[in-house]
């Protein structure tokens, strides 16, 4: 895997482009932002010639291939909300709001884990509210539905009794003795 930091170091500009080319002043490039906030001014001139970073043609195929799980909040054709496609991929929703997921890794290096190792990596996790507040606002009012498939592995996950404010069927009443 390649280290992108590496590759931002190697391939750092020396010269800035002048983008500011009709303005009669590049003040607002002799100067480039610290981590400290200050500014310093450059010290190399400016040539006009595009970035070297912007001319390396791995670099550009390594930022394009990096993936963005934001949500499209209104999207170019009809202004509706999207769902972000990798979840509806990674994650299953079960009816009472709570996200499933497999664990990270579960395929990876097996022959180096132990096996009761392997057979907890074999099952599925749920995730906690946060994950499933976060999971919930990824994707469309669809998708929150409850969704009822013919024999499904998790129906019996689908309610949740022991909790009172999903539980569907009223709770025995044992009177006092």
């Amino acid at each position: 895997m390649l280290n992108i930091n590496r590759l931002f170091l190697a391939f750092q500009p020396t010269k800035l482009t002048n983008l500011f080319a009709n303005r009669s002043s590049n003040s607002l490039l002799k100067y480039v932002p610290l981590a400290q906030s200050s500014y310093k001014q450059y010290s190399t001139g400016f040539s006009g010639q595009p970035s070297t970073l912007l001319q390396n043609s791995t670099l550009v195929d390594i930022s394009n291939s990096i993936n963005s799980r934001s949500v499209t909040k209104f999207s170019i054709k009809k202004g509706k909300r999207k769902t972000v496609k990798t979840v509806l991929m990674r994650f299953y929703r079960l009816n009472w709001g709570g996200w499933v997921r497999t664990i990270a890794g579960r395929h990876r290096r097996m022959w180096s884990k132990s096996y009761p190792r392997q057979v907890r990596v074999r099952q599925h996790v749920l995730c906690n509210s946060t994950q499933c507040t976060l999971l919930d606002k990824m994707v469309t009012n669809y998708w929150r539905k409850p969704k009822y498939y013919v024999e499904d592995p998790y129906e019996p996950y689908h309610t949740r009794e022991e909790f009172e404010f999903t539980a569907r069927k009223p709770r025995a009443y044992f009177p006092p003795e």
